[in-house]
């Protein structure tokens, strides 16, 4: 593997945490190696785990590499230190014959290889591994269980004939393994609830479609329940590619997205550390074999080597583990001459947030360490009045998918004309584009344009008739490189997927190319795209429909150029439930641009109705998503009704109003004489809030750097309510002068107030550096923060 050093790492963080919200203030560092084990010929292919205050490894030891006369060792430790052997497993046909496996000549001794342990939901240690009889005819794979891990149970045959499963990892009380044909490279991923019966879940290509060649296998489950998969490839005839891959699935685990990693790997394992980060300790081929720690980027789908332990030759097959604030890394060696058990100790300091002088918004715990009588709480909008009503000739009662933005000193409207005749159960007139502007946000006009005639007229504001009418969806484009002619885009449903329109004025308007640019999903929906100016990309939303859940479904991909789109993936969103989604909404909030609000629409197949929900995102891609309605139906008016409470695309600050937000929803829908745009508003960056209650909570946030000078905050407290600050080191001290006895407290209500200590504002000595940043609040809520220049 090609080493990519501080570019690609610094990619890494980009992705992992977006908008440099995280970097590591020092490198990564081994504090130490030991051999820990040398006493057979060859000794390798650990595996590590913690298990009742004692330390585990095992590892096959044998003559050679691949020899008749492989054995399991398990030794263990109290302090990594000091080891000694807490069993040894060797198998016979003569001590075999339980088993009754297809082919044993008495005398035939099997190869036991790689071993792994884990920690079973009932308590158990479980130990599986593979058996291959020296005479290459068979493989099964096998699996013992102990209490103490000394005392081992007899060997339980696990998974099928001929397949080998190269780990088990559990998760909600359920055992995971990929499981391959040795010489085919065909794999399977199986399922167990007890770690003896491997049932199949997904077979052959419908698991991992570039077969023949998949290998060692290890999957890891997050906390909202994805697997990952980071899988070995061989390089066997027929294969495309011996690169490592990484496989993304979702419960239930029968729908596999995989990545192709750039660089082959042997003996993977895969850990997230506590700050979310991922490290792969493998096998690296570039220039010479060696063990290696790499950052594995799940989003991107790239390996970057960061540590190289004391390696070489015949090397790898680390076990990892947790433990005391360092990463425990076992593996085998044979640098320093026969291949023998080494285990290394290394210091990965935690990521460190940087938030610049950007505002932060308390919309997640990405900032957040810990909570103490403090919840995140959602706000919801305020009704305000009607914005818009459609009812002119060429508009009506389904009159949808509304578009809003700002453009200089005026406000746009885009959207659906359209009227459906409930007598006659048709449209009365085809679907038009059309377009209406306002300069307060509030009174919106319909100019006439004069492009397309309804009726006979012009008299209009129509702005395209024909293909795409349906969910026209324009912006204004942001990218500095985009030129004049096509400073507005816009995408609709078309033949074939979605096309890409352009214009110069935002009125007349032309498609860019002859054919569909985003061609897999479902398009009856309000798609919509636009320009980000943090990350430098076109960012697309969609309407994809889920046929593993059967739900109506969000995808999103990335363009540089709005024509050639890429990184295709299905919004996720952590432990939420499956739902029907149609609309999403998504843009980059204005005060925080690195942060992505959605406002979908979750349809109601029951009696049809909708409602807009409340998600955030700080990828793109991973979203928060709240469960309660953001616009219930029961807000005025005419909004229980057949898709009758869309949330537009468009979130605005209209003149003269700095302290609110106005979001704009739709209601009367099929109601005549047309159906109405409502606005909306929230306080300013009050979507969410850290609220606390009559009794005192508290917020500690994790470990961050700031660049500004003042730190002020979005809050308001209540009935005697109050809110402080205590600026603490990395550690969790108090910085003196910095106390929460030296905070003024702030009480009423602010989107911008400036907090103080007694030795005046943060950023006058405490810029660049570490900080936890400690709130303690009653009776207040507190929305966003930002260290100002």
């Amino acid at each position: 593997m090609k080493v990519k050093n501080m570019r690609l790492l610094s990619l890494f963080l980009a992705f992992a945490f977006p908008c440099g919200l995280a970097s590591a203030h020092e490198p990564p560092k081994i504090v130490e190696v030991r051999k820990i084990w040398d006493l057979a010929p060859h000794n390798a292919f650990t595996d590590l785990v913690r298990y009742r205050d004692r330390w585990f490894c095992t590892f096959r030891e044998g003559q050679e590499h691949a020899s008749a006369d492989g054995a399991l060792r398990v030794i263990t430790s109290l302090d990594g230190v000091k080891w000694e052997s807490a069993t040894q497993i060797r198998l016979a046909s003569k001590g075999f014959a339980d088993l009754k496996p297809k082919v044993l000549p008495e005398g035939l001794y099997m190869d036991l290889r790689d071993p792994r342990l884990c920690i079973t939901p009932d308590g158990r240690l479980m130990l599986n591994s593979a058996l291959a009889y020296n005479d290459g005819r068979d493989l099964q794979s096998l699996a013992w269980f102990s209490d103490d891990g000394k005392v081992w149970s007899k060997a339980v045959l696990i998974g099928e004939h001929q397949y080998w499963l190269w780990r088990a990892t559990w998760h909600k009380g359920m055992a995971y393994g990929v499981g391959r044909i040795e010489n085919k490279r065909v794999p399977r991923l199986y399922e167990s609830k007890d770690g003896t019966h491997f049932e199949v879940l997904v077979k052959d290509a419908d698991f991992f479609p570039h077969v023949p060649g998949p290998s060692e296998a290890t999957i890891r489950f997050l906390s909202d329940d994805t697997a990952l998969c980071l899988l070995r490839l061989n390089n066997v005839p027929g294969s495309k590619t011996a690169n490592a891959h990484l496989g993304r699935a979702r419960p239930p685990y029968t729908r596999w997205e995989w990545k192709d990693l750039g660089a082959p790997i042997g003996g993977p394992n895969l850990i997230q550390l506590p700050d979310g980060r991922f490290v792969a300790g493998v096998r690296l081929y570039d220039k010479k074999a060696r063990t290696a720690l790499c950052w594995l980027d799940p989003t991107v789908g790239k390996l970057t080597e960061f540590l190289t332990l004391p390696s070489g030759g015949d090397t790898s097959y680390a076990g990892l583990v947790q433990h005391d604030g360092l990463l425990w890394v076992s593996y085998y060696s044979s640098h320093e001459g026969k291949a023998s058990i080494y285990l290394a100790k290394v210091q990965i300091p935690a990521m460190v947030r940087d938030i610049g002088s950007r505002q932060e918004l308390f919309v997640d715990d990405d900032l957040i360490d810990t909570l103490k009588g403090v919840e995140l709480k959602m706000h919801t909008p305020v009704a305000q009045d009607i914005a818009i009503v459609c009812d002119a000739p060429w508009e009506g009662n389904t009159s949808a998918y509304f578009t809003l933005f700002a453009d200089g000193d005026r406000f746009r409207m885009y959207y659906r004309g359209a009227h459906f005749d409930v007598k006659t159960k048709k449209e009365a007139h085809p679907e038009y584009a059309c377009y209406a502007e306002s300069k307060d946000g509030i009174r919106w006009g319909k100019p006439k344009l004069g492009l397309f005639a309804c009726n006979g007229s012009k008299e209009n504001n129509i702005i395209w008739a024909g293909t795409g009418t349906h969910n026209f969806t324009p912006f204004k484009d942001s990218n500095p490189k985009a030129p004049a002619s096509s400073r507005y885009k816009a995408l609709a449903g078309g033949r074939g997927g979605l096309i890409a329109y352009q214009s110069a004025d935002g009125i007349r308007w032309s498609s860019m190319h002859d054919k569909a640019v985003i061609t897999d999903g479902a398009f009856d929906s309000q798609n919509l795209a636009f320009w980000d100016d943090v990350r430098g990309e076109y960012r697309a939303y969609w309407r994809f429909f889920d046929k593993t859940n059967g739900h109506r479904a969000i995808r999103t991909a990335t363009s540089k150029d709005f024509i050639r789109w890429e990184n295709q993936a299905d919004l996720r969103y952590g432990v939420s439930p499956s739902e029907h989604l149609y609309t999403n909404a998504i843009q980059n909030y204005f005060r925080a641009p690195h942060l992505f609000l959605g406002f979908p629409t979750r349809f109601q197949p029951k009696h049809q109705q909708v409602e807009p929900i409340l998600m955030t995102s700080r990828d793109g891609l991973n979203f928060k998503r709240w469960p309660q309605p953001l616009i219930p139906i029961t807000a005025p008016e005419d909004r229980a009704g057949n898709r009758s409470n869309y949330m537009t695309s468009g979130l605005l600050q209209l003149p003269g109003k700095p302290n609110e937000v106005s979001v704009y929803a739709t209601e009367a829908y099929y109601a005549g004489p047309g159906s109405r745009v409502r606005r909306f508003t929230f306080r300013t960056d009050g979507f969410v809030s850290l609220q606390a209650g009559a009794n005192v909570g508290e917020m500690i946030t994790k470990p961050l750097r700031f660049s500004g000078r003042e730190l002020c905050v979005n809050y308001l407290t209540s009935a005697g309510g109050s809110l402080r600050l205590e600026l603490q080191d990395e550690a969790g001290k108090p910085l003196p002068g910095f106390a929460l006895g030296d905070c003024k407290a702030l009480g009423g209500d602010s989107i911008e107030q400036k907090i103080t200590w007694a030795k005046g504002s943060a950023g006058a000595t405490l810029a660049g550096q570490t900080v936890r940043l400690r709130f303690v609040m009653q009776n207040a809520d507190l929305y966003a923060l930002q260290f100002k220049k």
